[in-house]
């Protein structure tokens, strides 16, 4: 059985602009806002759905579903009563992001990963909402020299599994291509262009390219396998480690830097969150 593994964020969702970044919002964070509830979250679902349907009609009988847009909220931002009924969520703890947790639940050699409602990486030029994980504090994070963010940490998590798509924004697809050329690159929205779709008119055209993605896929390739992850997390300027004297992985701390090594790519992503509670502002540092 083909097992499809769909990674959803929502910044690079369709329908979703600076005009109404409160859509963004969820409730269990912002309660005063609800653009969430009554438009948001319909066009996440509507781009998982197009993509869901075109692996169902492509042949694909297993879809999971990792849903990371605020994780630690407990609700889900994608409405899963209008989803197929066979999809199944990871089952994570309030959605957190337990990478080792994550990759346990899949098949050993997926048949493909598929990233939806993607943004940028912080820095990008014309893209809606960049961002690296959550910045400030974060200005860039590295594995094994590539510069990645959401994308590259989700597509990294099942390295030797081959990346079929990026549906995003267009400026997400700089990310997706550096991971791997073969990409199909799926466009709902393009700040350079000011073209800015409805989710009821990016539908189709998610629908019709992931369907040609699939026929294509004997040329979709994977982020190798390594025996060695070698990681780099760089800190924006109003922050600055709180360096431990000693710790329990092999690595170092520098005033904005941080880095790590692992055996496995679980690991390597586990080590970011326990690296990324060393984090302080520099008005603290000051403060002393």
């Amino acid at each position: 059985m083909k097992q499809l593994i769909v990674i959803a964020d929502m910044e690079g969702a369709s329908g979703i602009f600076e005009s109404n970044r409160e859509a963004l919002w969820h409730e269990e964070l912002y309660p005063q806002y609800n653009l969430w509830r009554s438009y948001g979250r319909n066009c996440i679902t509507s781009d998982v759905l197009a993509v869901c349907n075109a692996a169902i009609d492509s042949g694909i009988e297993d879809i999971m579903l990792l849903d990371m847009h605020h994780a630690g909220c407990t609700e889900t931002n994608i409405d899963m009563s209008k989803l197929p009924s066979g999809l199944r969520l990871f089952d994570l703890p309030k959605r957190c992001m337990y990478w080792g947790r994550i990759r346990g639940q899949a098949e050993y050699e997926p048949y493909g990963i598929v990233t939806v409602g993607q943004h940028a990486r912080n820095g990008e030029k014309n893209a809606y909402f960049p961002h690296t994980v959550h910045t400030p504090p974060i200005e860039s994070f590295y594995i094994n020299g590539k510069h990645v963010a959401e994308i590259g940490q989700s597509v990294m998590c099942f390295c030797g599994t081959p990346y079929i798509a990026n549906v995003g924004c267009a400026a997400s697809h700089k990310e997706a291509r550096e991971l791997s050329e073969n990409v199909t690159c799926i466009s709902v929205k393009d700040k350079s262009k000011n073209w800015e779709p409805t989710p009821e008119e990016t539908f189709p055209v998610i629908y019709e390219e992931m369907m040609s993605a699939f026929k294509d896929y004997d040329n979709k390739t994977a982020v190798p396998v390594s025996d060695k992850y070698v990681c780099e997390l760089n800190l924006t300027e109003d922050r600055y480690f709180d360096a431990p004297f000693d710790f329990p992985w092999k690595g170092s701390f520098e005033k904005r830097k941080a880095t790590w090594e692992a055996h496995d790519i679980e690991t390597a992503l586990g080590l970011f969150w326990e690296v990324h509670n060393y984090m302080k502002k520099v008005e603290e540092f000051n403060a002393k």
